[in-house]
């Protein structure tokens, strides 16, 4: 190495910076709603808290008691329960005499699932009845509302004893059954669907 390389100052690479991105400033929120105008930014905040409370709210009395009518109002449930007691009893007893008679007073009162089930059910009913000289009594021994919604949908448990003829000569003891009732009201109270409990 000689003398001259040793004098003369080092050489300095330049390091490449990265570039600086502008960025925001903390209060441009703040002055953006500024430009909006605090009143307009109020009320904003109130429709939105107004919202929030509402939706809040909904979801909380739809699973309170209260929000249950078979609880707090006895007139509409004593109602419920006989029309659609009635309903059951009529659907589910059957002369073989006049099969035809029970199908009607079910197409009047059955809609829905409960309508396609119970066509299942009594077409069986239709072909052996008149041939076996069978019929049908059912009674509603008891029956309860479980819950009674604003929307006009009810839930009722249903104690049935039904008894068969035939001939006219007692077919066997009485039987007893119980069934999950739905029903909506729609010009009266009709049955959407039904399960045994």
């Amino acid at each position: 190495m000689s003398v001259t390389e040793q004098d003369r100052p080092a050489r300095r690479v330049p390091i490449p910076r990265k570039k600086k991105t502008a960025r925001r400033p903390f209060g441009h929120a703040a002055r953006r709603v500024a430009e909006l105008g605090w009143p307009v930014a109020l009320a904003l905040a109130i429709c939105l808290s107004a919202f929030a409370v509402d939706g809040w709210a909904d979801r909380r009395s739809e699973g309170s008691p209260a929000a249950n009518r078979a609880l707090v109002d006895a007139d509409r449930t004593a109602e419920v329960v006989a029309d659609v007691s009635a309903k059951v009893a009529r659907i589910f007893s059957y002369a073989h005499t006049d099969p035809a008679a029970t199908e009607r007073a079910a197409r009047a009162v059955l809609t829905g699932r409960a309508a396609a089930d119970y066509e299942k059910l009594f077409g069986q009913v239709k072909r052996q009845a008149p041939l076996m000289k069978l019929s049908l009594t059912t009674r509603v021994a008891k029956a309860g509302l479980i819950n009674l919604s604003r929307d006009g949908k009810a839930v009722l448990i249903v104690f049935l004893d039904q008894s068969a003829t035939r001939a006219g000569k007692p077919a066997g003891a009485p039987v007893a059954a119980q069934l999950i009732v739905t029903a909506r009201e729609d010009h009266g109270w009709r049955i959407s669907d039904l399960r045994a409990a």
